[in-house]
């Protein structure tokens, strides 16, 4: 009862820490996974098919959950990502308790109360990763349990672990990497059963969601092959981005990426520190199944660090793992001081001195971070809160002012205006090319380009120079008459009346 009793007060400061996100204004990746969802769940266009996406739909899943419970607001969203950090963070306690024990678990939960709040990271809680760590999680758990004394659980958790890790990938595919690969490792080398029928069952676990995924968009929608996000020329189109050198795309975010790199370091030097510490202590230890979490976390790191743009919330993925190892080391640090053939030492008292003072400095640049007016929150650790607010404002009088059969067309990367007017766009791709010129084909601007002068939207919204885009810069000088100016950067321009035929 008293494990419960703390769980839920834990579970309790993780929410109340989340409070001071509630007001900041939607970011451009709430723009972009709200508009997608909204859009599928009032059947207004189908994911893939209608609906440009290079990531598989799990987060759209997510918001079309939290459009459907609490409506389209500022809140809404936060309170959603919230609550389900909840369950993440039972998810943490019981995976630790399974792999130590219930005072471990309590620990990691306590620290990924704390990390799971660093607005260093976790920003607007909008990324694709703040939400795939529930099923990474889940995923571990059930691995933790392929060892019960029921062969019958034992096997079928392994399943579930496939599972999960599918489900995982079904937010985003780097997961295979962070979540999928270090499960199979840990198969490979500690299987509890015969290694090949275990890495069986969860390849059987694994293939469910797929199935499920190609069964629902190719044969149901009729989604067309090459629209998928595993399609050859999607394919084409993610090996362009990664081969495309960072200074091409912009050398401003790569300088603003690299502050933010190092912040983020500082802020889970704590978990950085205890995840390596107990590495080495499991390694040099007898075999346990703890073991599984040194390659989820060293992998999680690849696959962050793979993706080259070193965005801080591609971190998120190690923090459950590290917030776990972190909790087995101070529980089994407390045990081996409180017994009885155990001396302290001065060697143990400066550890666990360095320890608390790096969890305080953490927690008091958390808290302090916090206390902030949510504006200046939103300037220090995004830098265009006001733009997301512009974009919320200009999204509502557009709102207002048009039928739910017209378009508003964004050129920039402010997708937000979408989400915020629920009208639909005009264009298959809701990112304009100016926003990745690099990425475009010449094939794909000529269809965008057709698209918007076919369906002619009522509003276009500016935030971003035309560039080498000229075309879509005559559009608006032919047909549309500038509206309004909204600062910082934002013009709204509407479509001019047509003459009436005499």
């Amino acid at each position: 009862m008293i494990i419960v009793l703390l769980l839920a007060a834990i579970c309790a400061v993780q929410f109340i820490l989340k409070i001071p996100y509630f007001k900041l204004p939607l970011d451009r990746d709430y723009g972009a996974h709200g508009y997608i969802a909204y859009s599928m769940l009032k059947r207004k266009g189908v994911l893939y098919r209608d609906l440009y996406e290079s990531k598989t739909p799990g987060i759209k899943l997510m918001y079309m959950l939290a459009i459907k419970w609490f409506g389209i607001s500022r809140k809404a969203f936060r309170l959603f990502f919230a609550l389900y950090n909840t369950l993440t963070t039972i998810a943490v306690y019981a995976l630790t308790a399974r792999l130590s024990s219930p005072a471990a678990g309590l620990a990691a939960a306590a620290f990924y109360a704390v990390f799971s709040s660093m607005p260093s990271l976790w920003w607007h809680f909008s990324n694709t990763e703040c939400y795939y760590v529930l099923p990474a999680v889940a995923s571990f758990l059930c691995l933790a349990y392929g060892n019960a004394h029921d062969p019958a659980l034992a096997l079928l958790c392994i399943g579930l672990s496939g599972f999960f890790g599918a489900v995982t990938f079904m937010f985003k595919q780097p997961s295979l990497i962070s979540t999928a690969a270090p499960a199979g490792l840990f198969l490979l080398l500690y299987a509890p059963h015969n290694r090949f029928v275990d890495i069986g069952l969860y390849s059987a676990g694994f293939v469910i969601p797929v199935i499920m995924f190609f069964t629902y968009f190719t044969l149901m929608k009729k989604t067309p092959w090459d629209k998928l996000p595993f399609s050859m020329k999607s394919m084409s189109t993610l090996k362009k981005y990664l081969t495309t050198p960072l200074f091409k795309v912009s050398r401003g975010t790569i300088e603003s990426n690299r502050r933010r790199f190092r912040t983020i370091f500082y802020d889970i030097i704590f978990l950085f520190a205890f995840s390596l510490g107990g590495a080495i202590f499991l390694i040099l230890s007898a075999p346990s199944q703890a073991i599984m979490v040194i390659p989820w976390i060293a992998l999680s790191f690849f696959a962050a660090i793979i993706s080259r743009t070193y965005l801080p919330y591609h971190f998120i993925p190690p923090v459950p793992p590290m917030c776990v190892m972190s909790g087995i080391v101070l529980s089994a640090a407390v045990a081996t001081m409180g017994s009885p053939s155990h001396i302290l030492v001065p060697a143990d008292a400066l550890t666990l001195g360095a320890a608390a003072a790096l969890l305080l400095v953490t927690i008091y640049h958390l808290v302090k971070d916090l206390l902030l007016p949510p504006e200046m929150l939103g300037v220090f650790y995004s830098g265009e809160d006001q733009m997301y607010a512009v974009c919320e404002e200009v999204g509502k009088y557009i709102k207002s002012v048009t039928t739910e059969d017209d378009y508003v067309y964004s050129w920039g990367s402010e997708p937000e205006i979408y989400l915020w007017s629920e009208r639909k766009a005009p264009v298959y791709c809701i990112y304009p090319p100016i926003v990745n010129p690099a990425v475009f084909t010449k094939d794909q601007v000529t269809a965008e380009f057709a698209q918007l002068l076919a369906n002619k939207p009522k509003y276009f919204a500016l935030t971003a120079q035309f560039g080498s885009f000229k075309e879509f810069e005559q559009i608006i000088v032919t047909h549309y008459e500038l509206e309004k100016k909204f600062e910082p950067y934002l013009y709204l321009f509407k479509l001019r009346q047509q003459p009436q035929a005499a």
